[in-house]
């Protein structure tokens, strides 16, 4: 019985490490453990019948530990594909603004990040927690157990193509989010070369820079009541992804 919980445990803390939302740096690792002890009392007397009998000896029950969590691992990872798409499309737009240059380091992520990449991945997990989005990620982890039962997953190549599609839709959904300002700004660096072989005397550079900026913002501030919307129906494919996943396992 005692073998079964922590098996439950591992799979739940793994999950809660690597997921948006609750693997924040901010979030102190002890909480983290709580609430991934508070999940697996939940889940443990539902299970049932569902866990099948589990590997003898002390190597084969580490084995099914390494099992779960490596599952709890993927199932977190490929859940926050989403959010590194939407600070991906922040990093494409501070580029071509050129915010670039005002790289700061991050102590959320722990890695440099420039400024609209913090702000829409900042953005995007309030959004995702007002929608309650985190309550998703949860029952997701609850029905992990159902599709994939305990020191039963077996990697199959579905599971490793769902996997790569997923990576690559996340650079296909950067740049969707990403593409309205890109354009805006690659026009306007068409009218600034114009401008610069009509008027060679004037420093195209010096004057276009602030420019940019400025129209960036202005971009950004028509893109904001559409970027919200956008990005409830991309949250979406956050379930998709995982139960691809989870079915990819069995």
């Amino acid at each position: 019985m005692f073998e079964t919980f922590f098996l439950v445990l591992i799979r739940a803390t793994a999950f809660l490490v690597t997921c948006p939302v609750f693997s924040i740096r901010n979030v102190p690792a002890m909480a983290k453990v709580g609430m991934a002890f508070a999940l697996a009392v939940l889940v443990f007397p539902g299970l049932g019948d569902l866990s099948p009998p589990l590997p003898g000896g002390l190597l084969g029950y580490l084995l099914a530990g390494a099992g779960e969590a490596a599952v709890g691992l993927a199932l977190g990872t490929i859940a926050g594909f989403i959010f590194h798409s939407i600070r991906m499309a922040g990093h494409f737009m501070d580029y071509q603004i050129g915010f670039a240059i005002s790289g700061v380091f991050d102590p959320v992520s722990g890695s440099q990040n420039t400024i609209l990449a913090q702000f829409f991945y900042l953005f995007g997990l309030v959004l995702y927690l007002g929608i309650n989005g985190h309550h998703s990620l949860v029952l997701a982890l609850v029905k992990s157990y159902q599709l994939v039962p305990l020191a039963a997953a077996v990697v199959k190549g579905s599971a490793v193509l769902s996997v790569i599609r997923v990576f690559a839709e996340m650079f296909a959904m950067a740049l969707q989010i990403a593409a309205p300002l890109l354009a805006v700004l690659i026009i306007t660096d068409l009218a600034f070369g114009f401008v610069a072989r009509t008027v060679p005397q004037l420093n195209v550079f010096m004057v276009g820079f602030p420019l940019k900026i400025i129209v960036g913002i202005l971009t950004l501030t028509f893109m904001a009541p559409l970027l919200g919307s956008f990005l409830v129906r991309v949250f979406k494919l956050i379930e998709r992804d995982v139960l691809v996943l989870m079915k990819g396992l069995t």
